[in-house]
Formats: structure tokens, sequence, C-alpha cells
């Protein structure tokens, strides 16, 4: 049998990674970092021909080339001549071991107040030392520099996790001059910095936002600062590319340090070969703007932005308080209207599924999430999740008739909280 500390026992429980299935119901997932969008045909066909082709020469899945291309032209990611590029099934994977080697360093990181809490657990059951950055909810719980330099001055070895530059609960986006204003710091600190773009690439108005274009402010930090700065770039492109459950990670390493603490760590999963010839397709594909990709993408954006505005509207008519987001597949919500009242909330027996009692819950950020999947079969996250005091997040790539159904259950939780008072 395998055990667990008591520490790490603490982590999983709190990690959100499960919930008990509510009897004669079936749960809806409004919890979970993937796609259940249709996916293009044009992608099936990239996937079947992958599955297809035999005997394939190590040209035709080598990514590497199209990967610095995509990380280029969607970030202006400076690619240094030694850079490694290191490849997983998903980011997490690649996130875990850079965990591992910031512990290696004796480093301390920092995560800003609403990130995911998938990577913070992570870090929390691999026990690296983590330090929490405020933020605030007059700028959408942003990282500012201002809250950054507070947390900076008071932490030795620094490693910084940024989520952008759509930000993953809240889906709002980093412009260009607040990464800089961001990064600066960082150098002036001598900080490793992560930047997770895992979640990036479906902007609702990217014209209106602008993009990032990190090489100029990049190449003047290197050259002028503390050598120990650092800029690591992590990503995945199961969204980005509409592949759905196809999961491909990147990792793109500068610092030869970095390189070989990373190297030293076994047990990464490398994406079959499969995998390597659908996404070098597609990739091919995006940079050469296909009209029938480009229309797909903007056709998910689309799909995406909509939801994201009923969404909104749904919760907002039952009394929570949104926070808008500006792109992704998430969002977050107080569920202000609820918070210190009563609910009804029927027990089950764990054999047969009847009904044995009925328990009144009184709702707080605690118990909130476990409250709505008992009343309604809607899975989200709480606040210990999202790292937002009180703020759940939502996620909205789901099958058309689970997104309907979802908002059903949001409206069917309010009357049952009004019923009791």
């Amino acid at each position: 049998m395998i055990g667990f500390s008591r520490s790490a026992i603490s982590v999983l429980n709190s990690a959100e990674l499960s919930i008990t299935e509510t009897p004669n119901s079936g749960l809806i997932h409004m919890d979970v970092d993937q796609s259940f969008l249709p996916i293009p045909s044009l992608v099936k066909a990239a996937i079947f021909e992958s599955f297809a082709r035999q005997n394939m020469s190590e040209s035709e899945i080598d990514v590497t080339p199209s990967i610095q291309q995509y990380i280029k032209s969607n970030f202006g990611f400076p690619i240094d001549i030694n850079a490694e590029f290191i490849y997983a099934d998903c980011s997490q994977s690649l996130f875990n071991k850079l965990v591992l080697c910031c512990i290696l360093e004796g480093g301390t990181l920092c995560f800003p107040a609403g990130s995911n809490g998938n990577y913070v657990s992570a870090a929390r059951f691999l026990k690296a030392n983590i330090v929490n950055i405020p933020t605030e909810s007059e700028v959408g719980f942003k990282m500012t520099e201002k809250t950054l330099v507070t947390i900076l001055e008071t932490v030795k070895k620094p490693w910084v996790y940024i989520s952008g530059p759509t930000i993953n609960p809240t889906g709002l986006l980093y412009s260009n001059k607040e990464i800089e204003n961001i990064l600066t710091v960082c150098a002036k600190y001598g900080a490793r910095v992560v930047i997770d773009t895992a979640f990036s690439g479906l902007e609702f108005n990217y014209e209106g936002w602008g993009g990032w274009d990190l090489e100029g402010c990049l190449s003047k930090l290197y050259s002028s600062t503390n050598s120990s700065f650092n800029v690591s770039l992590l990503g995945g492109l199961s969204l980005k590319m509409l592949i759905g459950a196809l999961k491909f990670g990147f990792l793109a390493l500068n610092h030869p340090q970095l390189v070989d603490a990373f190297s030293s760590f076994s047990g990464l999963s490398k994406p079959h070969s499969t995998v390597r010839y659908a996404i070098k397709t597609l990739l091919g594909l995006r940079e050469r703007k296909a009209r029938d990709l480009m229309n797909a993408v903007a056709e998910h954006i689309r799909n995406l932005e909509s939801r994201s505005k009923r969404l909104k509207e749904a919760l907002e008519n039952c009394g929570w308080e949104v926070v808008q987001s500006c792109g992704g597949v998430s969002m977050v919500a107080k569920p202000s209207a609820y918070l210190n009242k009563s609910v009804k909330i029927s027990r089950h027996s764990s054999g047969s599924g009847e009904k044995t009692a009925t328990e009144q819950i009184k709702l707080d950020d605690s118990n909130i999430r476990e409250a709505i999947v008992k009343a309604t079969g809607l899975c989200i996250n709480s606040g210990s999740w999202t790292g937002i005091p009180g703020y759940c997040r939502f996620t909205i790539a789901l099958e058309e008739s689970e997104f309907e159904r979802a908002l059903d259950c949001i409206a069917k939780f309010k009357s049952i909280v009004h019923v009791v008072n």
C-alpha cells in the first residue's frame, strides 16, 4: 500500500481533484482545464493522417522549428542559440519538473493570488517553498509591479509564476506594457520567471488588446541586469490548436544551468510520434494562415465569447459578482448573495443511493463548492483553488448540452437558497 505524509494528504484533500457523484445524476464539470467543444474537420484530418502514416522520418516529426516560429510570432519571445526545447504529454508535467528545479536551487515559488490551482497544489505536494503575491479586485486580480516589489524585497532566490497573456483562472489579459513592467521588476531582483502560455491564444478582442512582443524588452533586460534573471516559456497547444483531448506541452529554456538541472530529473512522458506529426502539420497550416483553420479558430473564439457573456448574465441574475473575462475558457465570480445563508441538501446512502436525511448548510467560502454540487450536480472550483478568497472558477468549453444544463443548475441553486431564507 502506498502511504502519504499528513502534509501530502492535506494538499490532496484541498486540491479539488475529485468529487463524489450524486446518485442518479451525472455531474457537469465546470472545474476542468479541457475543451469539450467540437473538433474541426481539418484538425481531425491532421490527427487521422498522423495515425495512418508509417515509417515517418525524424524531420517529419521534428516540431522544434515550428514551435520556435510559433512562440516568436505569438509572443515575440527571443530564442537564444543555446535554447533547449523540451516536450511532454502536457504542460503540467513540465511545470512539475520546474518546481523540482526550484527546490534544487533553494528557491521560492511566488504565485499571484488568482493562479492555476492545479499548479499551486502540485508545488505544495512537492514541498516547494511558496509565497503568495497579493492581487486586488480593482485591477481584476492581476499582478502589478507594485505588489510584486513588496514580495521580492523579502524573498531569496525567487521564482515568479505568471499565467499569460491570458490568465487562468480569471480570463483577463496582461497587456504588453504590463508584462514589460513586471519583467523589469523581476530582473531587478534576479528572479527566475516562468510564463505559462498554455491558456492563451483565444483572446476575444485581439486587435483591441494588441498582443505581446517580448523580444526588445527581454534583450535589454538580459544585457543589463542580474545574471540570475531568466524567463522560461511554458505552453500547450490543446486549446490554441483546437485539438481537444490530444495533449502536447512544450518548455523553452534559455539558461544552461536550468537546462542541466531539468535534465537531471527523469520520468518525463514524451509525446508520441503521431502527436508530434499532427502538431507539426497544424502549426504549419497556422503559419500559412490556412483559411479553413483560421475560420475554425475564429468561430471557436466567437463561441467562447458568447458563452462568457451568457454565463456572466446568468451568474449576475443569480446574485454573483462576476469578473468579466477577456479570453480563454474560464472566468471567476463571487457568490455574494449566498454567503452566510442556508441551503437544505439531501443526503443519500452510499450503497443504494436512496435519500436518508436532509441537512441544512450555512454557506461560506469553504463549503460553497460542495453545496452546489450536492444540490445541482454542477462542479466548480472554490476560492481555495483560485487563490482569490470568495471567488469560484467556472470553465465554459463544455459540450453544448452540458453548458445549457450548467446554466440551469446556476438558476436552480438560487431557487433552493431563496426557499430556505
